[in-house]
Order: structure tokens, then C-alpha cells, then sequence
């Protein structure tokens, strides 16, 4: 196995591990520290992820020069760019320590709803992230380039280890009683550990070197110039899934954040399920347009990715929609009671809006082939701004769900209605003619399905795990079926079965 394809392996494995210790781990953290804590413990971590901004998309845009450097076998001018870079680097950890500073004076006036204990444990924890975020900026144009020298599996291996490590670790401070703070000291702890690993990686196995001179004027001209798309695209991803939780704080308290957190991040996961598919199509796009294809026949792929897309988060919705709430009570309601209406209802409203978008990505490879994915920034930019206020506006009455709901009204004006419309006048892709092929079909189906499930999950007691996870897969059973025989082609269905029919073949002929 070649080094890609073990690094997709493990990039694979890593998301899965992910997703399995957030499982098992959230309820447990969230009970050891209570509704409150938990909300803190969010937040610190997400007021530093806006500091984190002030890179200013600069360690993407490194990567992409490292990469470049490294294929044309230029050590030298490699080793100048990575001086230069850490240079640059350390100006702005300065810069970052000075602006994290200020906010620190700031941190009681900007949550006024936080009680004093509250505002003390968050002092803390933000100090310590804070002087974890300062300590990576330094080391950052080294310690995450071995992606551009084409090596997955050694890192790969590694942060998985770590991941596994902090996670054993967690479980057993909570085991002993220690609450937010030790655990963001063992956050703090592992990323240094990360740093000074892949300090050690770079100069002892990759070879890399360092050569500082007067400071490059030009060279960072060109850096900031390349990593301004990065960083508004950094901003809009911020706006969207991350101004939420202070937004929260400050017009609800600690215990609406850790409402919000939960619910938001069920559309973490479903984006993570929706780029299974788009996420390797670019090449075979960026082939399509060198070969002068009609935008016709890209509206085509587009129709035949969204499709299977469709399907699957359909399944995932619907599941969701029917038995989330039972989930969620048997997952976290010990901790939250009667709050986990809010959690699915705010997560069911998010998840629905992003439907299409998300069946949609497609389109987003389609634009950066034909050079024209700068609009889409700028409209999502405006959009994500929209979120922000209108959240904020809404939760001001009616906290958490109000949060949701601003988030779900933006992506669909954002997302969906102006996106839709650049996609039809400036890429020249037939949309009309993609929702009728991709989401018509579905409503001939989803919806009765839909009432049959909720249905069925009022009917069922589903009280328990096993019960949960039995009507969980019968429905998406029963679901797969009836989009299997009502919504795929013959060659949908192909795409299916070949792998399956591949996979019988291998174990007769293994025995």
C-alpha cells in the first residue's frame, strides 16, 4: 500500500476514533463536570479559535509553498521561504499574545451573564489556551509541512496515538475527580507534545532546514495576497458553526452553550458524511473542464454525485428526525432533563436547511475548476455576517433555539437561494434541472417514510439502548429499501451492489 492510499486509510480510521471517543466521551465529561462547566469548558475553547484567526490563513498557505518547493527539488529556496516564514510567524504570536491580552480585561464585560465563579474558572482555562496558542505560532511553518512533503502515515500514526492517549487520560482525571481545568492542562500538554514531535520529524526525517535573512517584502506580499481567500474562507466557517457558543454565553449563560454546543455539532457530522463522495471528485472535474466539456454534461455529474449524496443524508435526516430525540435522552438526558428538546429540535432545523447544500458540493468543485469560486466566498461571507446578527438578535429572546434558528434562516437565504442562482447565472449549470432530477423524486417518498418512522418511535418505547439501536436499523432498513427501488437508476444501483458483489466473490473464493 502506497503512501497515499494508507493515509487516506488513516485519515479514515482518525475520523472514525473521532467520532467514536466524542460518543462515548461527551456524556461522561458532561456529567463529571455539570451543564455549567461544560458550557465554560466550551467556551474557552471556542474564544480562542476566533484568536486563532490571526494567522490570517498563512500555515495553508505554507503547506501549498512547501509543496511546491519540495516537487521542484529547490531545498534552498525552501529553506529561505521557512525563515522567512518563521519570522513572519513569530511577529504574529506577538501579535496574537497582545490581542489576547486585551481581550482577557474584557473577558466579564463581554459575558455578563456568567456568575463569578464561572467567570474565574474561564480566566483560567482561557490563559492556558491562550499560552498554548502563543507557543504554536513560532513553530507552526515546521511542525505541519510533512502533508506537503507527501508523508501520511508516520504523522498520521502518531496523532492517532495522541488522540487515544488524550482520551485514556480524560477519562481517567475525570475517574478522579478533576474538572475543566485539568483537562485543558492536558490539552495544553498533548499540543505541545504534537509541536515538539513534529519539530523533531521535520529536521531529523524530512531534512528540513532553515536559512534566515533580512525580512522578504515581496515573498510576504505574495503570501498574504495567496491566504486572504483562505482566511474569509476561515472566517465564514467561523461565523457559521462558532459565534454561536459566545453568542450564547453572553446572551444566556454557561448552561445555554453547552445546549447550543450539542446541538450544533450534529452538523459537524452530517458535512463530514456529505464529503465522503465530493471530496475525490475535483480531479476527474478539473480533467472535464481541460477537456472543454459543455456545462451541460458538468450539470450532469453534478446530478449523478447529488443523487447518491441525497440518498445518503436522507437516511441519515430521517433517522435523525425519528429516534435523535430518544438518542439524545438515553446519551445525555441524565445531565440535561427536559433540555434535549431544544438540542434535536435546534439540530433537526439545521440539519434540514443544510440538506441541499450539502448535496450540492459538487458545484463547489465545479466553480474552483473554472476559476470562479472567489463569488462564492464573498456571498458566503455576507451571508455567514447575516447568521451572526440575526442570531444574536433572535437568542436575545429566546436563547439557544433562537441561535438555531438564525443559523438555519442565513444558509438558507446564504446557501441555498443565492448560491443556487451564482451557480445557474455565472457557472452556467442548469439548477432547475438538478432539483427536478435530485430532490423531486424525494418527495414522492420521504415524507411518508418520515411519518411512518416518527410514527413508529411514538408507538415503540424506545427506552433503552437496545431498543434504540433495533428500531434505529430496521428503519434505516426499511428506508434504504424503499429509495432503493423508488428513487435509484439501475446504474445508482450498480454503484452499490458492485463493491458488495466484489466483497461475496473475495470470501467464497478465501475459504
Amino acid at each position: 500500500m502506497n503512501e497515499l492510499k494508507a493515509g487516506a486509510l488513516l485519515n479514515y480510521i482518525s475520523i472514525a476514533t473521532r467520532l467514536a471517543t466524542q460518543f462515548f466521551l461527551t456524556p461522561f465529561i458532561l456529567s463529571s463536570l455539570g451543564q455549567d462547566e461544560y458550557g465554560i469548558f466550551m467556551l474557552s475553547n471556542s474564544v480562542i479559535v476566533w484568536l486563532s484567526l490571526t494567522d490570517f490563513g498563512l500555515k495553508a498557505t505554507v503547506n501549498k509553498y512547501v509543496a511546491m518547493y519540495h516537487a521542484r527539488n529547490e531545498t534552498s529556496q525552501m529553506a529561505h521561504f521557512l525563515g522567512q516564514s518563521m519570522v513572519l510567524f513569530s511577529c504574529l504570536g506577538i501579535f496574537t499574545a497582545i490581542c489576547g491580552i486585551v481581550c482577557y480585561f474584557y473577558l466579564g464585560d463581554f459575558f455578563p451573564n456568567l456568575t463569578g465563579e464561572e467567570h474565574k474558572t474561564l480566566e483560567i482555562l482561557y490563559l492556558l489556551t491562550l499560552g498554548n496558542l502563543i507557543l504554536s505560532f513560532p513553530l507552526r511553518p515546521v511542525t505541519g509541512i510533512a502533508s506537503a512533503y507527501m508523508k501520511f502515515v508516520t504523522p498520521g500514526v502518531v496523532e492517532l496515538s495522541i488522540s487515544l492517549l488524550n482520551a485514556g487520560l480524560t477519562v481517567l482525571l475525570l475517574c478522579w475527580g478533576f474538572k475543566a481545568i485539568a483537562l485543558t492542562i492536558l490539552g495544553v500538554s498533548t499540543g505541545i507534545g504534537t509541536m515538539l514531535w513534529g519539530l523533531y520529524y521535520a529536521f531529523r526525517c524530512l531534512g528540513v532546514r532553515l536559512v534566515f535573512s533580512r525580512p522578504d517584502w515581496p515573498l510576504y506580499r505574495e503570501m498574504f495576497q495567496f491566504s486572504f481567500w483562505i482566511l474569509l474562507n476561515q472566517i465564514m466557517d467561523l461565523f457559521y458553526w462558532r459565534a454561536g457558543t459566545p453568542i450564547i454565553a453572553r446572551t444566556s449563560g454557561a448552561a445555554a452553550v453547552t445546549v447550543f454546543s450539542l446541538g450544533i455539532s450534529f452538523s459537524q457530522y452530517f458535512m463530514t458524511a456529505s464529503t465522503a463522495i465530493s471530496g475525490v471528485i475535483y480531479p476527474k472535474i478539473m480533467h472535464m473542464v481541460a477537456q472543454e466539456s459543455t456545462k451541460e454534461q458538468l450539470t450532469d455529474l453534478m446530478i449523478r454525485i447529488g443523487r447518491i449524496q441525497a440518498a445518503l443524508l436522507c437516511l441519515i435526516l430521517a433517522v435523525f428526525l425519528c429516534c435523535g430525540h430518544d438518542f439524545l435522552h438515553l446519551w445525555v438526558g441524565k445531565t440535561l432533563g427536559t433540555e434535549i428538546s431544544t438540542v434535536w429540535a435546534g439540530a433537526a432545523l439545521v440539519l434540514v436547511v443544510l440538506l441541499i447544500p450539502l448535496t450540492q458540493n459538487t458545484g463547489i468543485a465545479i466553480l474552483q475548476a473554472l476559476n470562479i469560486h472567489k463569488g462564492r466566498a464573498v456571498i458566503l461571507f455576507y451571508s455567514s455576517v447575516v447568521c451572526v446578527i440575526l442570531g444574536y438578535l433572535i437568542s436575545l429572546r429566546y436563547g439557544a433555539i433562537g441561535m438555531f434558528a438564525g443559523t438555519a434562516i442565513s444558509l438558507f437565504f446564504g446557501q441555498i437561494f443565492l448560491i443556487n442562482r451564482y451557480y445557474s447565472r455565472k457557472a452556467g449549470l442548469s439548477i432547475k434541472r438538478f432539483f427536478a432530477q435530485v430532490y423531486i423524486p424525494l418527495l414522492y417518498s420521504v415524507p411518508l417514510l418520515l411519518l411512518a418512522g416518527i410514527t413508529g418511535s411514538f408507538l415503540i418505547k424506545l427506552d433503552s439502548w437496545t431498543s434504540l439501536i433495533a428500531y434505529s436499523c430496521c428503519y434505516a432498513v426499511a428506508f434504504t429499501a424503499v429509495l432503493w427501488c423508488a428513487y435509484l437508476n439501475e446504474s445508482e444501483r450498480e454503484l452499490f451492489s458492485a463493491p458488495l458483489k466484489k466483497l461475496i466473490h473475495f470470501l467464497k473464493h478465501a475459504r
